[in-house]
């Protein structure tokens, strides 16, 4: 049985053994720590330049400076290249600092965390990428 009381506007979330919580985070915030959606655009111009999508964070930021400044202002710890095809592909990033701050002070899932899945495609014989969630 899963409890969620509010406290002065504060949620919180307790199952039986306490191993959730839940944080309310603004829309102004999300917005803050969401990355750069040049980021998204530089991924687009890897897939051109490199006829690839890339595997991983290393393999982007070593193809060249271009690939690396642009991942410069990436804060999430985690970041996951998901390809389906040469055509297809789905980027998911989440941990970010400010959620792992939470869950160490805490020790709890936190279930309001900052979590990203971005999908790469090709229409028209043009790359593009839209937000499923972010």
């Amino acid at each position: 049985m899963l409890l969620i009381v509010v406290l002065s506007g504060l949620f919180v979330a307790n199952s039986g053994c306490n191993y959730v919580n839940y944080t309310p985070i603004s829309k102004k915030e999300k917005i803050q720590q969401r990355p750069p959606i040049t980021l998204f655009d530089k991924i687009i111009a890897f897939r051109i330049d490199q006829h690839s999508w890339p595997i991983s964070k290393e393999d982007f930021i070593s193809k060249g400076v271009t690939y690396k400044q642009a991942m410069e202002s990436f804060q999430f710890m985690t970041i996951k290249f998901d390809i389906k095809d040469s055509n297809n592909m789905r980027l998911t990033y989440y941990d970010h600092p400010k959620d792992i701050d939470r869950r160490n002070e805490s020790g709890k899932i936190e279930l309001n965390q900052n979590i990203g899945i971005i999908q790469f495609t090709k229409e028209k014989d043009q790359f593009i990428w839209k937000k499923i969630k972010y």
